[in-house]
């Protein structure tokens, strides 16, 4: 192989490992959205953004204001942690 052959094997490879990472980041903020959506679902929470709404419903919601037990708080905050590292939307 040449020095560009070289060269543009390595692009690519770079090129195909971030592409592959940013992807496993979106599914982890995807996985990590979901996590939080379902404690508050189990709550009773009354969603108003539509991907939740329409995943969990509103029929038989009854709050906006969950109460969490510890484990549950401990849990969300390490989400909310999680989803900054990766810069979830």
């Amino acid at each position: 192989m040449n020095k560009f052959s070289i060269a543009i094997f390595a692009s690519l490879a770079t090129l195909i490992g971030a592409s592959s990472t940013a992807f496993a980041s979106e599914q982890e903020c995807q996985k990590l959205k979901n996590d939080h959506d379902v404690i508050y679902a189990s709550k009773g929470f009354c969603f108003k953004d539509p991907e939740a709404k329409a995943r969990f419903g509103n029929d038989n919601c009854y709050t906006t204001k969950p109460k969490f037990s510890e484990k549950e708080q401990q849990r969300l905050d390490a989400i909310k942690a999680r989803q900054k590292e990766l810069n979830c939307k």
